[in-house]
């Protein structure tokens, strides 16, 4: 796994990926949502086969009425497939609580990337 890095351009992320070294948690948020979309596809395709997508691959969009505890349920999922579970998170900034992901992003799985899409 990558190592937690703060303020990390895209290309340095892309790049990470492309060697598959991945983190447990992106946090991914700024201005250019083609940045971010572009980032959370890339780690979606790279680190997962379509075939494991299938089983081991889940995108939330949030609304207001999502609960923070689905999205910790999906992370702490065992990978069925394959070496990793993926959780992709898009329009988290709509949840209201978002916090309450806190201790999760401070003790994350080893088995699932957690991409939050803000």
């Amino acid at each position: 796994m990558a190592k937690t890095t703060i303020g990390t351009t895209y290309q340095e992320i892309l790049k990470s990926v492309k060697q598959r070294q991945f983190a447990p948690v992106y946090l991914l948020m700024g201005e250019e949502s083609y940045y971010i979309d572009m980032i959370s596809d890339s780690i979606a395709s790279t680190v997962l086969t379509e075939e494991e997508q299938v089983f081991d691959q889940m995108v939330i969009y949030c609304t207001r009425e999502t609960d923070v505890t689905n999205i910790i349920t999906a992370t702490k999922r065992f990978p069925m497939m394959s070496e990793f579970n993926v959780v992709i998170v898009k329009e988290a900034q709509n949840l209201l609580k978002i916090d309450e992901l806190t201790d999760y992003v401070m003790n994350p799985s080893r088995s699932t990337i957690l991409v939050i899409c803000y």
